[in-house]
């Protein structure tokens, strides 16, 4: 978790890895402390070294704190919007880690049927708002409801799922972790916690006006998915005719249940550093912990 999180220049206070990890480190820490592996600043565990990071993870998660009102006005504003059934807040936010003006990102959960026109509708509405507001609003994943175990099951989808906040939708919300809490905790062992979170999440009623609409529009949906999806195929492999057809693939996911965009393959630099940390510390990054009966 320290070598993870040190990626981020983010070190972790002990109630953090313990609630990661699934039991109390305390003595672990110390043991480690003691060894050289590890470093305490205050309240913080961070790798040898990397005091000088605290301050920043102390100022990012003071402007965590003021970005979370930003966050749940945003979040029942997508709740009211039509097929949305779920909202979680996920990046560096979900982690208490932000910019005073940083990004509020979202993983949103989708009608099935619905995945592309969503993606369209909200696309549309957030290129017309004021730039400011535009990064209150960024609908990173669209994923269908029916269709909830994810594809990209390594550590950092793991850490994404185990630190995702919902905001929305109770019962999806918590359906999608436990779909897929099976690989997800060999990666992060203190995953439970996240399910018990979500069990409590708040669900918003759907206004009357985006039932009207999800019945108006239930008649075409299919040809306005198909369409909406075609454009989007369109405008993806015309703008990043540059990258190879693998990577556009890898990057920008295409699929009925699954809209996602990430031109810069976050995820794989993130995986590649975590693996060279591990090795200059001597830990195997390949190994995972033995599978729950």
């Amino acid at each position: 978790m320290v070598w993870y999180y040190d990626i981020f220049r983010h070190p972790l206070t002990e109630p953090e890895l313990t609630r990661l990890c699934g039991v109390d480190v305390g003595n672990v820490v110390d043991v480690l402390v003691g060894a050289g592996r590890l470093e305490r600043t205050g309240h913080h565990v961070h790798a040898p070294g990397q005091g000088g990071h605290v301050a920043r993870r102390i100022t990012r998660t003071v402007a965590a704190e003021h970005r979370w009102p930003v966050a749940r006005n945003a979040a029942r504003l997508l709740a009211g919007f039509p097929w949305v059934r779920g909202v979680m807040v996920t990046g560096g936010l979900s982690k208490q880690s932000t910019e005073p003006d940083g990004d509020v990102d979202f993983l949103l959960l989708i009608e099935p049927g619905s995945v592309w026109a969503t993606k369209s509708a909200l696309q549309a509405i957030r290129r017309v708002l004021p730039e400011r507001a535009r990064d209150w609003f960024c609908t990173n994943y669209l994923l269908a409801t029916d269709r909830l175990l994810l594809d990209d099951q390594n550590l950092f989808t793991a850490m994404e799922l185990a630190t995702a906040v919902p905001l929305h939708g109770a019962a999806v919300c918590t359906g999608l972790l436990d779909a897929n809490r099976r690989w997800a905790e060999r990666w992060v062992p203190g995953y439970a916690w996240s399910l018990s979170r979500a069990a409590n999440a708040p669900t918003h009623a759907r206004p009357a006006a985006a039932r009207l609409v999800e019945r108006a529009v239930e008649p075409f949906a299919p040809r306005i998915e198909q369409s909406a999806m075609r454009a989007w195929d369109r405008y993806w492999n015309g703008k990043y005719a540059w990258l190879p057809e693998e990577t556009r693939k890898r990057r920008f996911k295409r699929r009925p249940e699954v809209a996602t965009n990430h031109l810069h393959d976050f995820q794989r630099y993130v995986l590649d550093e975590y693996t060279r940390r591990c090795d200059g510390a001597g830990v195997d990054a390949t190994t995972l912990p033995a599978e729950s009966p």
